[in-house]
């Protein structure tokens, strides 16, 4: 039987040897059951026996092509498999499983920023051309949809920095309780669509700790929105804050679903979640709370999630060291001089726009027009160069990536021409690293703007006279 067997995994290893054994049997097989008739046999021992035998035959042709053919399915499973593509980089290396991952999700956030860009301003220009309520209310839908899948394109991108070590946290020192505050109120449409009792117990006092308040905000909403998913509608939800020794501590409590014990640790993972995605359709991507212990992590701090089990609510806790009362910020200081700097009128420019796709230089056209800017657009560097010695251009809103000249190349050559005093550049890109917002810093960029961008920071930049460099 080995034997049998080595000769047949030979055969299978080729082809054509596979292909002429089926047609072989299938040939057998055919005029075993078709063109021998069962009285064809000499009588031996009864037509009994003769039928039995037919049959037999019959039965042992149909069992060996399934043999085979499991066999074959067997050794096509376990052969190695054909080699396939490669994505090299620059250097001809293959790039491991994981970097290619990172690659494509970083290539997915870049390529969503750009129908998400035009899709933004017009729910602006359409809010601001339509007042009735019936409209009014379908452009919030359209918004709040927007900014969902927004959210997700910035989760798949924190998780991209986190593998690779490269998640950004500015510090500064703040009050918690603010940050708090803050993150609560613009969930407050959610947690009213889902009809959930808040309640929102803080300090008197100001507890102060040092942390990037964007970031913390993004871990406070994370937290938040996942007892507010996990919690029928009616339910209770309670964030808290306290000072416990020399540590900031903050909980948000639920009487949701609650979580095994066996998930609590899990459910901090990358793409998982506590319960099936039938039981919890709105879900999201299983990202958030991966996404927030890193951040808490980068802060010195650390998050944990308790619950009594299925049905008993859950509760997560994140704890910060708190920041020394004499501590001075120079950052927070100079924050607070700029906003307290007097109000600059905005004036009409003429506004050069850059990006090689249509639907975004014509959004954003449609924007500066509308805010009384006179603009003039081009789809690469070449044409800009060219439009820019005839247009004049007070300002220019430039893309990054762009086939041929891209938009850092083009900047230095406009830089060459126009000194900041004549034209301001700001970089609107999908692109989000910090490498590329100090690329466009050397190039001569005045402000980086992330796509879709802030429209008011858009507005505000093309009409003031000082533009201060943007990192978002």
């Amino acid at each position: 039987m080995a034997m049998i067997n080595r000769l047949i995994d030979a055969a299978l290893k080729n082809r054509f040897v596979v292909v002429v054994v089926y047609l072989g049997l299938a040939s057998w097989g055919w005029w075993a059951l078709t063109s021998t008739p069962i009285d064809a046999i000499p009588d031996l021992s009864g037509n009994q026996v003769i039928v039995f035998a037919d049959w037999l035959l019959r039965v042992l042709v149909v069992t060996l092509v399934i043999f085979l053919w499991i066999r074959e399915r067997r050794l096509g499973i376990q052969r190695e498999p054909p080699p396939q593509h490669q994505v090299m980089s620059s250097s001809a290396r293959r790039i491991p499983e994981n970097e290619r991952k990172d690659q494509l999700i970083a290539m997915l956030g870049h390529e969503l920023r750009h129908p998400l860009t035009p899709i933004t301003h017009a729910i602006y220009l359409l809010r601001k051309s339509h007042q009735d309520p019936a409209t009014i209310e379908l452009l919030d839908t359209i918004d709040t949809q927007t900014q969902t899948l927004l959210r997700f394109v910035n989760e798949l991108l924190d998780l991209s920095r986190i593998s690779h070590g490269l998640m950004e946290i500015r510090p500064e020192r703040l009050d918690l309780a603010a940050v708090a505050r803050d993150a609560v109120h613009a969930l407050q449409p959610f947690i009213e669509e889902r009809q959930h009792v808040v309640s929102l117990v803080l300090l008197a006092t100001p507890l102060n700790v040092r942390g990037d308040p964007g970031r913390l905000r993004q871990v406070v909403s994370n937290l938040v929105e996942n007892a507010a998913k996990y919690t029928e509608p009616g339910g209770r939800i309670t964030i808290t804050l306290e000072q416990r020794g020399d540590e900031a501590v903050l909980a948000v409590r639920d009487n949701g679903v609650g979580i095994d014990a066996e998930n609590l640790e899990r459910i901090f993972e990358p793409f998982t979640q506590s319960h099936e995605p039938l039981a919890s359709p709105s879900s999201g991507l299983g990202i958030g709370l991966s996404v927030s212990r890193r951040i808490v992590e980068l802060h010195g701090g650390q998050v944990t999630a308790t619950s009594a089990g299925s049905g008993a609510g859950s509760e997560f806790v994140v704890s910060l060291p708190v920041s020394a009362g004499d501590t001075r910020d120079t950052r927070r200081s100079e924050n607070a001089g700029k906003a307290a700097a007097p109000f600059v009128p905005l004036h009409a420019r003429r506004v050069m726009i850059v990006d090689d796709h249509e639907e975004i230089r014509v959004s954003i056209a449609r924007l500066a027009r509308g805010w009384g800017h006179e603009t003039a657009v081009a789809a690469d560097g070449s044409s800009a160069l060219s439009l820019a010695e005839a247009f004049q251009p007070e300002r220019a809103i430039v893309d990054l990536s762009m086939p041929g000249m891209n938009g850092i190349d083009l900047a230095r050559r406009l830089r060459q021409r126009f000194p900041p005093a004549q034209l301001r550049l700001i970089a609107l890109s999908a692109y989000t690293g910090a490498d590329i917002r100090d690329a466009c810093l050397d190039a001569g960029f005045d402000a980086y703007l992330v796509k879709p961008g802030e429209i008011a920071e858009l507005e505000e930049l093309l009409g003031r006279d000082r533009v201060d460099l943007l990192q978002h």
